[in-house]
Parts: C-alpha cells; structure tokens; sequence
C-alpha cells in the first residue's frame, strides 16, 4: 500500500524494527516519538521523518498524523507489573482510542494495531494453549484470574480496534509472542539472551511459551497492512517450546552451559513475592515478581497457521532469532562476546 506509514512505538522492538523495514522497502515513515525517547533504532534512516508527540495527547497526533494514509500502532506500556489499571488503560486503551478515531477523522485507509497473544485465551480449563493443544484467534479471552493489568487493558483495546472497524476505517490485529531479534534497545524481550550469556539464568521454570523472530513479525505486519482482512486477528507466532528448551537453545547459541534443573514453583513464588515487596518500596519494576514467577509455571503456547496462510507468516529457526539479538547486544556494548 502506498503512501505515508505512520507508527507509533516507533523506538521498541517491534516499531524500531518495523520502522527499518518499511525504510529498507523504500517507503516512506513517519515516526511517532516522545520527548524522552531513544531513537537509536531508527536515526540515520533515509525516508524516515520522527515527530515529537505522544498517543495520550490527541492533538499531538492530529498534527503528526497528518497526511499519512497507512497507520501502524506499535505503542503500549508492556509492563507485567501492577501498575494501577486507570494508568495502564489511559495509555493501552485510551491512546489506542485516539489513534484509532484520529486515523478515521484524518482519512486514513488502514491501522495495524499491535495487540498481543495475551489477549486471546489460554491456559483455559478446557486445555487450550497448551502444548499438546495450542491456541487460535477463535479462542476467547478468559484471562481475568492472572489479575495482570497490561493482558487486561491489551485486550480491551483489542476489542476497541474490532468495535472501531468499518467502512470508514479499516484494522487488522496482529498478535505477536515471544519475539526475540536485533534492536532490542531496553532491552524487553531480549534480557533473557543477556541473562544467560552472562550466567544468571541457572535454572528453569516449568511452563512453555511460542517464540518468533522480530522480523518475521516485522514482515507479516507490513502484510498485514497491504492484505490482511479487515477486523481479523492474526497470531504471529513460530515455535512452542519449554523454557527448558529455550534456555537451552540460548546457551547452546551463546557457548555457555545450559541451565540444568528445574525451580520448584514454591521457590519461585517466594521470590516473586519478595521482588513485589522490593519493587513497592523501592517504586520500580522489578524483573521477578509475584505476577511473572506464576506465568513462568504455564504453558503459553499458540499457533499461527492463520497467518502463515494468509500473510505467508515466515518461520525462521529460532536459533537465528537468538543469534541475530545476540550478535547485536554485543555489537552495541550490552554483552562481550564469550
């Protein structure tokens, strides 16, 4: 599709990739940065315009948005942290909402909205999700009892963008997992490659994820927006594995032992329970807490045949996606190569 591709989140994972790409292709971008931003994944891009705004001020986007006919919504707060919920929906549901009604009221002709595999069920009673019985785009939302504040609000603004879907705008969502890859600036996704290499990932939890490279969510994304069927969710997902079998495939990657025994839940749950305590008194996000200790213990797997069908969703080896985030934290001074 032609044009001017508006994304926002344009500095995370997903949009610094996506912003890349869509460069590398020879369109033309206008990415959506804050004040506060680091734009190292996306300066020096030829095509590429950066505009200051933020998707919680809606005449920010008006003015940013203007004249751009493709819109991209990559931004989000990720935090698995119990974040209080009106802060978390003023900028997963509400800022989704001003792109979304600010696409429509400029004459955009489409939006990806980036949503997330968390907003589709799994873990259910009935087995779904699974890794003998992974879930689809067909399987609702049940996730309530996870009490988690970023899967609540990302569903919400999932339903949102198929709620806002019609003939005078059309979205399609994408639901990405696990993605690992190159760009990873925090790091996200990625500090569990920087954790093993560097050998504080000494053992396993028990539970299973879907684990994608960033570029092949990247590519079916920009798929997405030239043929993806309007008001359609899209699983973009590759393998499913056990955290065992990832931790493995990692060290293996970045030449250090593979951790060897799995955390009893208990013992993880004590440790989430004191990363909370540490996080509300110091008043920052810890990396274990209450919440990601118990996801650690459930399978959270998917299957992307839809899209694979659909967008021609790629499935580079997960080997590669490690290696090409790896390969990148050391370039860019995160890690020294082993």
């Amino acid at each position: 599709m032609s044009g001017v591709n508006f994304v926002t989140g344009a500095t995370g994972l997903v949009g610094g990739n996506l912003v890349r790409e869509l460069a590398a292709r020879g369109r033309q971008v206008r990415a959506l940065v804050r004040k506060t931003s680091n734009t190292m994944a996306i300066d020096g891009l030829d095509g590429v315009e950066k505009v200051e705004g933020d998707i919680t001020d809606r005449a920010s986007l008006e003015r940013a948005m203007a004249g751009c006919e493709c819109v991209y919504h990559c931004a989000a707060d990720v935090r698995m942290w119990i974040v209080p919920m009106d802060e978390m929906r003023r900028i997963n549901v509400e800022g989704a909402r001003n792109v979304f009604e600010t696409a429509k009221k400029l004459g955009a002709r489409r939006v990806v909205h980036v949503s997330t595999v968390d907003a589709i069920g799994f873990a259910t009673p009935d087995g779904w999700g699974s890794l003998a019985k992974p879930g689809t785009e067909e399987v609702p939302w049940q996730n309530d009892r996870f009490a988690i504040p970023y899967m609540t609000t990302k569903c919400e603004a999932q339903r949102l963008a198929l709620a806002t879907n019609g003939p005078d705008i059309e979205i399609v969502v994408v639901n990405p997992t696990f993605m690992l890859g190159p760009w990873d600036v925090k790091p996200s996704s990625g500090a569990m490659i920087i954790e093993v290499a560097q050998g504080m990932a000494k053992a396993y939890s028990t539970g299973a994820n879907n684990f994608i490279h960033i570029k092949d969510v990247v590519d079916a994304m920009i798929t997405a927006m030239d043929k993806g069927r309007q008001g359609e969710l899209y699983i973009l997902g590759n393998e499913n594995l056990s955290y065992r079998d990832i931790f493995t495939k990692i060290a293996n990657v970045v030449g250090v032992a593979p951790p060897k025994f799995a955390i009893p839940k208990f013992v993880a749950l004590v440790a989430g329970f004191f990363g909370t305590l540490y996080g509300q008194v110091s008043g920052t996000t810890p990396n274990i807490n209450h919440l990601t200790a118990n996801m650690g213990y459930i399978e959270h797997c998917f299957d992307p045949s839809k899209a694979r069908k659909e967008l021609g969703l790629a499935a580079t080896p997960v080997e590669q996606a490690i290696e090409d985030a790896y390969r990148w934290f050391i370039e860019h001074g995160y890690l020294k190569r082993k």
